[in-house]
């Protein structure tokens, strides 16, 4: 029965005259020629066919092209009144003419950087892409490809490229490979290709590069380039040739083909893009991963001024007067996270922050940006452990006063040498965007529900069965602005935030959390030396803090740790991401193996200091001492402990000892 009452009456086609369709055509050959006044005229004396969603669409549409695709408000509102009319819904498309509708509502949204709606639109639309007619179904199938690019999603875009080309050359698909009755592959017989313009197979190919570099593609990469510098006028071109050499590594290289490019060859007023912020912005990414952080921080400033000066000259304009093209031009966002991460490698957290602060609200689906927002509170908790490894400061800092002289001297040793900042029980709000420890296990629970998944999927062929609704894709993590990770990628980023998880657990007092952490990165099937280093040293100390002294002591073995290194360990097959060069040089510390393994010993020693085996800690710390040189520090809390553990064992005047050889500043009677 409800089929019955919802089914609207089918209605008769208006009959088209040969006037009118003299009209049509005339009207037609005035768009081609760009005569839009003219073709306007045309269509005005068919408003007599009301219903005709064609006539009313095409109208609409030489409307805006008047403007010079100005007058984008008035145009969006005429499309919604169009699909009201003739009850055009996304979810229920299902014909090629309601199709053309959509397809120029996801290039607005396209143009305004909704892509994600766009995307949900060009879904639908693409179902459509068999009877369409060729030229329709190239722009439809280049928006769906630019938008794979534009939500990072490289692979998808490919597989849109590959069956455009098939469509287009090829008049379909290629036909299956069988067997014939003796068990051997037959020879398929292709179709003759058709051939394609020169400027559609370069506009193929640049999409092409733009995925290969997207997902590391490197050997394709620089192959297929060549075809393109083939044309020495080319500038998309050289920015992938840029590109390329960014990746491998080689700066110089690309900092020479960037600086060849002409200034104003891409204005912004024209074509929605700016060569000048482009040319900074890229000038900026390549001192960032030359270990130049201060000098990259100078160039996104620089293209954060230009960029500014852009919109802030486009937003005197009124909206009838800004082209389509220009109103999401803007790379503010994109600046600013780029800015933060090298304001965070430049040691200043804070101003990292408020950069990358703003980069998340644009882009709060990806997972590396919440956790360097909370390395940024992380770092400005603390800024670095090198100042504990520095016994010569630190030695100044034992005594805070002696009282009296002679017999009677009193002698005051300070109550922590660590510097590091004490959180107050009292309970702070998570939720406030402030550099705290507080906000960065948000930041870092964030990241953790963000990480993209690292199962290969086996491929969906999205949209392509004529006639059959694929199933809606599960929301997957946005990587933007960001290329996506490969799986070697997503290891490290879930191995940094279960180690940055488990050291603001421990700094905010939940050691149970952040053993659990520790835990879990040690079950992990691949991990860098440093993260086993900080995962046993974390998982120890909270095991001591809960009182479990003898399973912490098991975690400190050195053997546990053979090398401090960033990287991942190798697998036998070397990836293609092993090609990409574009980590600026580590800065850390202890930066040498010996060095983590005193850490590791002296972490020993204090565990068997608070068990009571005072004898064997100052053996152990004695050991620790003799192994000091340039590389092998120390930390100088070392100092600390072999005190105390003398004046524990009733050792007094060792004690006095130790403090007259390591205090300059202070006069100590003998």
């Amino acid at each position: 029965m409800n089929d019955k009452t919802d089914k609207e009456p089918e209605k008769i086609p208006e009959i088209v005259t040969d006037q009118e369709r003299d009209l049509a055509q005339n009207a037609l050959a005035e768009f081609k020629k760009k005569n839009y006044v003219a073709c306007l005229q045309h269509i005005s004396k068919l408003d007599s066919r009301t219903n005709d969603l064609k006539v009313i669409h095409n109208k609409a549409i030489v409307e805006y092209y008047k403007t010079d695709f100005k007058k984008t408000e008035q145009f969006q509102k005429n499309l919604t009144s169009l699909c009201n009319q003739f009850k055009i819904k996304v979810e229920k498309l299902d014909d090629i003419d309601h199709c053309v509708v959509q397809f120029n509502q996801a290039i607005l949204l396209y143009h305004q950087r909704q892509y994600t709606q766009a995307q949900r639109i060009m879904d639908r639309v693409y179902k459509f892409i068999e009877p369409m007619d060729e030229s329709l179904a190239k722009q439809v199938s280049l928006l769906a490809i630019e938008l794979q690019l534009c939500l990072r999603q490289p692979e998808k875009a490919l597989t849109l490229i590959n069956y455009l080309e098939n469509n287009l050359i090829y008049g379909g698909s290629i036909p299956l490979k069988g067997l014939d009755k003796s068990g051997k592959e037959k020879k398929v017989q292709l179709p003759p290709p058709k051939p394609l313009s020169e400027e559609f197979e370069k506009k193929l190919l640049k999409y092409k590069m733009r995925c290969y570099l997207m997902n590391h593609s490197m050997t394709t990469a620089i192959k297929e380039i060549q075809l393109l510098l083939k044309d020495k006028c080319n500038i998309d071109a050289m920015f992938l040739a840029a590109n390329i050499e960014y990746l491998k590594g080689n700066f110089k290289e690309s900092v020479k083909i960037l600086t060849s490019i002409p200034n104003e060859c891409l204005v912004y007023g024209e074509c929605g893009e700016s060569s000048t912020v482009l040319f900074y912005n890229n000038m900026g990414v390549i001192h960032h991963a030359m270990g130049k952080p201060n000098l990259a921080c100078h160039y996104f400033q620089m293209a954060l001024k230009e960029d500014t000066n852009i919109t802030q000259s486009n937003a005197k304009k009124e909206n009838n007067e800004k082209p389509l093209y220009t109103l999401g031009g803007s790379k503010y966002h994109e600046l600013m996270y780029n800015l933060g991460i090298s304001l965070l490698h430049t040691g200043r957290p804070s101003q990292a922050f408020e950069c990358l602060l703003i980069a998340v609200r644009r882009y709060h689906r990806n997972s590396r940006l919440w956790m360097r927002l909370a390395e940024c509170c992380i770092l400005v908790h603390k800024e670095t452990n090198e100042t504990d490894f520095d016994i010569l400061k630190k030695q100044k800092e034992l005594i805070v006063e002696v009282i009296g002289s002679k017999e009677k001297q009193k002698i005051v040793l300070t109550s922590n040498l660590s510097k590091d900042k004490k959180y107050s029980s009292e309970s702070q709000s998570y939720a406030v965007p402030v550099p705290s420890l507080e906000f960065a296990s948000l930041c870092l629970r964030n990241a953790a529900l963000l990480i993209p998944s690292d199962t290969a999927l086996p491929p969906v062929p999205l949209f392509l069965i004529p006639g059959v609704t694929p199933p809606a894709p599960p929301p997957s993590p946005g990587p933007s602005p960001s290329s996506p990770l490969s799986l070697e990628g997503i290891a490290t980023l879930r191995n940094g935030i279960l180690i940055a998880s488990s050291y603001v657990s421990l700094c905010l007092g939940d050691y149970i959390m952040a053993l659990e952490y520790s835990r879990e990165l040690l079950q992990q099937p691949r991990i860098s030396g440093i993260h086993k280093l900080l995962a046993h040293l974390y998982a120890a100390e909270c095991l001591v803090l809960l009182d479990k002294i003898s399973e912490a002591i098991e975690y400190l073995n050195p053997d546990h740790v053979k090398d401090i290194s960033f990287q991942l360990p190798v697998e036998e097959e070397k990836s293609e991401e092993s090609l990409i060069k574009t980590n600026p040089p580590p800065k850390w510390f202890p930066n040498t193996l010996s060095s983590a393994h005193a850490v590791m010993q002296y972490n020993i020693a204090v565990a068997k200091t608070i068990r009571g085996q005072l004898d064997q800690a100052a053996t152990l710390l004695k050991q620790i001492w003799q192994q000091k040189s340039t590389m092998c520090k120390v930390p100088a809390h070392i100092i600390m402990l072999v005190i105390y553990i003398e004046l524990q064992l009733g050792h007094t005047d060792i004690a006095r000892n130790l403090i007259r050889q390591y205090s300059f500043q202070h006069r100590i009677s003998g």
